[in-house]
């Protein structure tokens, strides 16, 4: 394909706009174009998977978003799958909870819910998930005249009223569902058996629960009841299910201390990316950027591109030659003009993992998207490429450092604000660092007293197992400390032979 500069310029400007400020498809509009389904999706589809678990940045919400507003499973279960879940078409998926959003109204809020938790017991918080799905069913279905009937038969008329209008108003109806828990309970029953009966399958889906309230240590209260809860109905409801999606490292957590992990491992999905993956990712939001001629630029590789879907739109092949196909056409084969600096291929996996070795799809877009953006500024250096090459390496090591300060910019901004005190603490330092050197940093007395209640732990050595949990740190074979680069550069930290920002 021969391009001139503009063109050249235009398939930068795609892959610089490959991901939103926010690092999710946020806009309703290309929420599908610029979705990728991957195979283990599929079980989703299984009514028995009740729980799905990622880390930041893997796509839990975007997949809540998909599931709750774009026609359930069908665009997430490839189509020789369907044929296997017969209650796809029958399904739909319901909010439970979330925290942010016009949904959000519906549910007590953080502030609500925090001073609620205050000396409740574990049977108590049982029954505040049991009253949140008994006003999820009420304000769904009572317009339903089976269901209306049931409402009649087992809510008193007061909470009837309270979950149709006012369910996020907790100190309303509490209480009542607390009296009148083995009726609230029946009701469910009910309404499962009149599911079964007419064939619907409804899934109670769950998301942010990580800011159901502020204080860390309170947040586990909420998450084991909710999970037992589901533990328990899961099994006993034929037609109404759950989906809790839930950040890795409050599953992963001590603190939690649910049920034995073999136990749960039948009923959880754990979302994770590979290298091919990622790519396919990156081809599929080029490809429907909407540019012919970044399309084209993409078709000219044998085996890159599937059939143009209606819904989901060009679609990348699972060919892994392809995708080194268009790395090298992309970059180059190497990241220098020899081997030593390694393939490109691999060069951006290798260097935005975290400490558990885990990828996640933001850090790996910004990566190239703030690489093309910096390329664009630097547009004459396009004329010295040779082929059909865009991006110079050095722009993509340089952008490794924004990345990194994007990435630790994104957790002190929302779920791990308790890490801005740390990183003053550790910036200009060097790693790798003694471990009890590194301890030191994270006496729970080094925080102001604002910030104690969001600690992960109540020890540095609790705190410090919490980010190995986060992937943040690593402990080496001789107990030394060390952060991948993902972190390294975000926590202003030095390493002997790091990367340069190109000048």
């Amino acid at each position: 394909m021969s391009m001139d500069l503009q063109e050249k310029i235009e398939i930068l400007q795609q892959i610089g706009n490959c991901v939103s400020e926010n690092g999710a498809a946020e806009n309703e509009e290309n929420v599908l174009q610029n979705f990728l389904p991957l195979r283990d999706y599929n079980k989703l589809a299984e009514d028995r998977v009740f729980l799905i678990t990622g880390g930041r940045g893997t796509g839990k919400t975007e997949l809540f978003r998909i599931l709750t507003s774009c026609n359930g499973l069908n665009f997430i279960i490839n189509e020789c799958d369907k044929k296997r879940f017969q209650n796809i078409q029958n399904a739909e998926f319901i909010i439970g909870y979330i925290a942010s959003g016009d949904g959000a109204k519906q549910f007590p809020s953080q502030s609500i819910c925090s001073r609620w938790i205050e000396n409740k017991s574990s049977m108590d918080i049982n029954v505040f998930w049991t009253g949140l799905v008994c006003g999820v069913v009420v304000r769904k279905y009572h317009d339903v005249p089976e269901i209306m009937k049931l409402m009649n038969e087992y809510l008193e008329s007061e909470l009837k009223d309270i979950l149709l209008k006012s369910n996020s108003q907790l100190s309303k109806w509490w209480e009542l569902v607390l009296e009148k828990e083995e009726t609230c309970m029946t009701f469910l029953d009910e309404v499962d058996a009149y599911f079964q009966k007419c064939g619907k399958h409804i899934y109670i889906t769950y998301d942010e629960l990580d800011r159901i309230c502020s204080n860390y240590k309170d947040l586990f209260g909420f998450i084991k009841g909710l999970l037992n809860f589901w533990y328990e109905y899961n099994n006993r409801f034929t037609n109404i299910k759950a989906k809790i999606f839930l950040r890795s490292d409050l599953y992963n957590s001590k603190a939690l201390q649910f049920v034995d992990a073999s136990k749960l491992r039948a009923y959880h999905l754990e979302l994770k990316w590979d290298t091919i993956s990622l790519y396919r990712l990156l081809v599929k939001r080029i490809a429907n950027s909407g540019s012919e001629v970044a399309l084209r630029y993409l078709s000219e590789i044998p085996q890159l591109l599937k059939e143009k879907s209606d819904e989901l739109g060009c679609l990348p092949c699972d060919s892994e030659q392809a995708l080194h196909d268009f790395t090298d056409k992309l970059i180059g084969k190497y990241m220098g003009k020899t081997p030593k600096k390694g393939k490109s291929y691999s060069w951006v996996p290798n260097h935005i993992q975290d400490a558990n070795g885990e990828l996640t799809p933001r850090p790996f877009l910004k990566c190239f998207s703030f690489a093309s953006n910096e390329m664009i500024k630097h547009s004459d250096e396009l004329n010295d490429l040779k082929e059909d090459h865009l991006l110079v390496p050095t722009y993509l090591q340089g952008a490794l450092v924004t990345v990194s300060e994007d990435r630790v910019k994104e957790l002190t901004s929302e779920e791990y604000q308790w890490l801005t005190e740390l990183i003053d603490r550790l910036k200009g330092k060097t790693m790798l660092m003694e471990k009890d050197e590194f301890l030191e940093y994270l006496t729970p007395d080094l925080w102001s007293e604002e910030k104690k209640d969001e600690l992960p732990g109540r020890t540095k050595q609790e705190i410090y197992s919490v980010l190995l949990a986060l992937g943040i740190i690593m402990e080496t074979s001789d107990s030394r400390v060390n952060v991948p680069e993902i972190y390294l550069y975000g926590f202003g930290l030095k390493r002997k032979g790091g990367i340069r920002r190109p000048k």
